[in-house]
Formats: C-alpha cells, structure tokens, sequence
C-alpha cells in the first residue's frame, strides 16, 4: 500500500515551467506589439515562475510518497530557462 505515484504537483510543475518557456519566447513580440506595457509583469512572470517551480521540485523530489520523473523532466526544462535567464543577465551587465 505504500506505492509511490504521480501527483498534481508534478504535472502543475511541468505545466508551470512550460508556460515560462513560452513567455520567455514571446517577450518580444508581445512586448512590441504592446509597446512595452507588458514587459514588466511577464519578466515578473518568468522569475517567480522559476522561483516557485524550482521550490516546487525540490519539494516533489523529496517527497517519499511521489515518484519523481516527472519533476526531474520540469527540472531539465526549468534548468534550461535558468541558463538563459543567466545567460541574457550576463550579457545585459556586460554591454550596458
């Protein structure tokens, strides 16, 4: 009876880490098309969208009761979005 299973955190985590993909993607151009009234909150968006999926899996992982295959594919996403977060903030102080 102690079988490990997927829960709703696990899919809410990848789902989550998948729409700060796609705002991550569509910065620009909804950024253009609004005249950069939108920018603000979808920045916002992305960084406590990493925030809370980051928190999120750490929780997942360490659960005993959940399996965590699904958390380590929300990693793998989030650590890619970490690594162009990181990478645009370099060289954003760089060239500045």
């Amino acid at each position: 009876m102690n079988e490990s299973r997927y829960t709703w955190r696990s899919y809410s985590l990848v789902v989550l880490s998948l729409l700060v993909t796609l705002a991550m993607f569509l910065l620009d151009p909804i950024a253009t098309a609004t005249n950069e009234g939108a920018s603000l909150p979808m920045m916002v968006f992305i960084f406590i969208g990493t925030l809370v999926t980051v928190i999120g899996i750490i929780f997942v992982i360490l659960s005993k009761k959940e399996q965590s295959k699904v958390a380590l594919i929300a990693l793998a996403i989030t650590l890619v979005n970490c690594g162009v977060i990181a990478f645009f903030l370099f060289v954003g102080l760089m060239y500045t």
